[in-house]
């Protein structure tokens, strides 16, 4: 997993727009970490049940990565929901239905590990791979 480390100023500007659009859209947003980083670069959204977090940091010269970029989606039930390329509320909501691992749409999902969204035909083997002894410790 990359934690939304990148060197690529795309992806950084990308989730800046989500971030943005999410905002123009509705969401309430505020600062993650108080008083301690502004909004612009980590902030916490919530609409309608959804939270979301969008993680939108640069960093000076002399760090290995030039930026901290990535939006992280979760549902009303508390799994997670994969986000679209491009902020898409309705997308955001169907994806609700939306198998985290297989990725088959439209389909009831269950919880797997801490927050994964899983389909009945991919939970057993999630289960297998994720909860394993030990897993939740």
């Amino acid at each position: 997993m990359d934690f939304g480390f990148t060197n690529d100023r795309a992806k950084f500007e990308a989730a800046q727009a989500f971030r943005d659009a999410a905002v123009a859209d509705g969401w309430s947003i505020k600062p993650t970490y108080g008083k301690r980083e502004d909004v612009s670069r980590v902030s916490s959204l919530e609409r309608d049940g959804f939270k979301m977090m969008a993680m939108t940091r640069d960093h000076a010269n002399g760090h290995k990565w030039k930026y901290e970029a990535q939006i992280s989606i979760w549902g009303p039930d508390g799994l997670a929901v994969t986000p679209p390329d491009i902020y898409d509320f309705a997308e955001i909501v169907a994806r609700t239905r939306r198998c985290g691992y297989c990725k088959t749409a439209d389909v009831e999902t269950e919880r797997v590990g801490f927050a994964g969204r899983c389909c009945a035909k991919c939970l057993p083997e999630m289960r297998r791979k994720i909860e394993v002894p030990g897993w939740c410790n």
